[in-house]
C-alpha cells in the first residue's frame, strides 16, 4: 500500500499485488465522498504511476472497477423493514465491513449459517438472517464511529493522516481490524493519544456516533 501518492478526492493509496515476476495488480483506491468514478482519469493515473516506477507496461490483462460502501451510521431496523419481510444476504443485509467495504468473509460466515439451519422456510430464513445481520450491525458500531472520524473530522486531503497513524500500530491489531474482530484493548489503542484530526471535530464526530 503506497500512500505517498498525491491525495486526490479524499484519502488515496495505490495497492500493489504481484502475481508473478512480470505480472502486477495496480489498484488505485480512494476514500471519497461520492460514488462517482472517472475511469479515464484513474486509468491515466495508474499509467503515470507505473511509468514513474520505471515499469514497462507490455499489456493490460484485465481491468475492473467498483465502489464499496463505507458506512457512517443508519437505522438498521428501518432499512430491514423497507424491503419487506424477506430474508436478505450479502451487502443487501448489511453484511460487510463498515470501513473497508469487504464482504467476502461475511459471505463465508453467512453460508455456514444457512448450511447449519434446520428450517429453510421463508419465514424462518427471514428470522435467522435478520437476527444474524442485526447482531453483526450492533457489534460493528466501533467501525462506523471511526468512519465518522475519517469523513467528518478530517478534511479530504488530510484523511491520510488518520490511516498513517493506524498503520503504525501492531500487525495483530491491524489484522483483527480487517477481520472486524477488534478486541476491547485494540479499540482503546486505536483511540488512545492525540487524534490526527482537529480535536473539536473529533469530539463532534464521536457525539454523532452516540
Amino acid at each position: 500500500m503506497d500512500a505517498t501518492v498525491d491525495q486526490h478526492d479524499g484519502y488515496r493509496f495505490v495497492y500493489l499485488l504481484p502475481f508473478s515476476a512480470d505480472t502486477l495488480l495496480v489498484e488505485d483506491t480512494y476514500y471519497s465522498d461520492t460514488p462517482e468514478l472517472d475511469r479515464a482519469a484513474l486509468r491515466d493515473r495508474i499509467g503515470d504511476y507505473a511509468r514513474t516506477a520505471g515499469w514497462g507496461v507490455h499489456s493490460v490483462e484485465r481491468e475492473e472497477q467498483g465502489v464499496l460502501a463505507v458506512v457512517l451510521g443508519g437505522d438498521f431496523d428501518a432499512y430491514w423493514r423497507s424491503t419487506g419481510k424477506v430474508a436478505k444476504a450479502g451487502v443487501r443485509a448489511g453484511l460487510f465491513h463498515p470501513t473497508t467495504g469487504y464482504s467476502f468473509p461475511d459471505a463465508v460466515r453467512f453460508a455456514h449459517l444457512i448450511a447449519d439451519a434446520n428450517d429453510l422456510s421463508g419465514a424462518a430464513l427471514h428470522d435467522l438472517t435478520h437476527a444474524h445481520a442485526a447482531r453483526t450491525w450492533a457489534e460493528r458500531k466501533f467501525y462506523r464511529m471511526l468512519d465518522l472520524m475519517l469523513f467528518k473530522a478530517a478534511e479530504p486531503a488530510e484523511r491520510y493522516r488518520v490511516l498513517e497513524r493506524f498503520y503504525t500500530l501492531r500487525p495483530g491489531l491491524v489484522s483483527r481490524f480487517y477481520a472486524a474482530r477488534s478486541t476491547t484493548l485494540d479499540k482503546m489503542r486505536v483511540l488512545a493519544g492525540r487524534p490526527p484530526v482537529p480535536i473539536g471535530r473529533a469530539i463532534q464526530a464521536l457525539k454523532d456516533a452516540s
